[in-house]
């Protein structure tokens, strides 16, 4: 499996999952929306949203999308 963070800078929520990243043991790839438009534009073909924080988990062909700080967090901790 596979994971990226969409995000950006000025978003507490954000933040808040930046800040809790480097307690979990699983590599996650961050993708900062505000700096690259095309992280932007990938989030929204893909769920219709440009919401941050959003975790995209990757399974092989199988994408899931997850937003709320609270629940990415949660889950990165259970992993």
């Amino acid at each position: 499996m596979t994971y990226a963070l969409y995000y950006h800078d000025y978003c507490p929520f954000c933040q808040r999952v930046l800040m809790a990243l480097p307690s979990f043991d699983v590599e996650v790839e961050k993708r900062n929306v505000m700096q690259n438009p095309e992280f932007r534009k990938q989030q929204q073909a893909a769920t219709g949203r440009t919401t941050v924080p959003c975790l995209l988990i990757e399974d092989g062909d199988k994408q899931e999308w997850m937003y709320e700080s609270g629940d990415i967090i949660r889950y990165l901790k259970s992993l």
